[in-house]
């Protein structure tokens, strides 16, 4: 049989044979696919698979609702801690810098007016603007921008914030103070 076979044929039946397993190929990658994408969270079994719709719905929820979670911490305690260790590192004024406006917004602000209540998203430029726009007259509104400029100085530049910039920041935290009581 071998012998009334010619190499044209031979050829022909190899093409035949890849080109059925690359279509078979093709339609069953296509299947994977297909029921992956119709899965909710991928090939992987989902997060409260047997459990009643109500409770799968209240833990997709919360799943949902953790990128919107917003903190600003408060450092008090890390900065006595970096007091009494010896040298002082870089970072040191970066975190008295942030634990000064923590405290101008909590102690000042807050107290005199809870519509103010500054979220840990929200602008520090537009927020001190809007607070303390009536406390403040002609040069408030320079001393405000030149305030949040060293504060996001200090909490998100990469060159080193030290002790003159410190000082400075001091200052017009306690002009800011001083104007707004």
């Amino acid at each position: 049989m071998l012998q009334q076979l010619s190499g044209v044929n031979i050829v022909l039946f190899i093409a035949a044979g890849v080109q059925t397993v690359i279509l078979l190929f093709i339609f069953a990658k296509r299947q994977i696919m297909r029921f992956t994408l119709r899965s909710r969270r991928g090939p992987h079994t989902p997060i409260a698979y047997d459990t009643i719709k109500s409770l799968r719905k209240e833990i997709d929820r919360r799943i949902h609702v953790i990128p919107r979670i917003q903190y600003e911490p408060y450092l008090d305690e890390s900065i006595h801690k970096l007091m009494n260790e010896g040298p002082i590192p870089s970072h040191f004024y970066r975190l008295k810098a942030v634990n000064d406006f923590k405290k101008l917004g909590e102690l000042q602000i807050n107290h005199q007016n809870n519509f103010f209540k500054r979220h840990p998203k929200e602008n520090i430029r537009g927020y001190l603007i809007n607070a303390l726009s009536d406390n403040l007259t002609g040069n408030g509104q320079h001393m405000i921008h030149e305030f949040c400029d060293l504060y996001e100085h200090a909490r998100h530049d990469p060159s080193e914030f030290q002790d003159e910039e410190y000082e400075i920041y001091s200052k017009l935290l306690l002009k800011l103070i001083d104007a707004y009581v």
